[in-house]
């Protein structure tokens, strides 16, 4: 296994997760593919046991969710990363 990394199966086993029909549509949309994932994954593989399992989310509405929550990350990066510039300029100003 690599550094950082978990498997899958150790996962849904942490979360309760029986039975590997869901994953394997989560799998089809193209989501935790490997057999090892990431601490960043393993949050993402998290979130979609919720959807999925508590609200009834289906596979293709999970991914979608996902990839919105991967982009508004994003960008509430980006803004931090702008306001500590502006706020450097200002001081140095």
């Amino acid at each position: 296994m690599s550094a950082g990394r978990v498997r899958t199966t150790e996962v849904l086993r942490f979360l309760g997760v029986e039975g590997e029909g869901w994953i394997a549509e989560l799998r089809a949309e193209g989501l935790f593919v490997g057999d090892e994932i990431s601490a960043e994954e393993a949050e993402e593989l998290r979130i979609a046991a919720l959807l999925v399992r508590e609200l009834g989310v289906n596979a293709a509405g999970a991914e979608v969710i996902l990839h919105l929550r991967r982009r508004l990350l994003c960008l509430e990066s980006r803004m931090r990363e702008a306001l500590r510039v502006l706020g450097d300029e200002a001081r140095d100003a």
